[in-house]
């Protein structure tokens, strides 16, 4: 399981500085992460979930690989993982 150091929001562009969902495939020893579906926080809630409701996998990423939504933080020593809505 390989997290990006730093990851960009894929709704509003902006790099995820504080905290941001991130699709991810569950593995058997970890996560498969896709970066490029990343959403920071404000546009987690605001922009694709409906107004303080964290938001659907599906509404993150179409269907494919992923199929856990992995509430996370960056901090200085990367990506940490805080909480995961499957």
């Amino acid at each position: 399981m390989d997290f990006p150091d730093t990851l960009r929001c894929s709704a509003c562009g902006d790099p995820i500085t504080g905290a941001g969902y991130l699709p991810a495939a569950a593995l058997d020893d970890g996560y498969d992460p896709h970066p490029a579906d990343a959403v920071c926080d404000a546009c987690g809630f605001n922009d694709v979930g409906m107004m303080g409701c964290a938001p659907e996998l599906n509404d993150v990423t179409g269907p494919g690989p992923a199929d856990v939504l992995l509430y996370v933080r960056t901090t200085a020593d990367g990506v940490e993982i805080v909480d995961k809505k499957a």
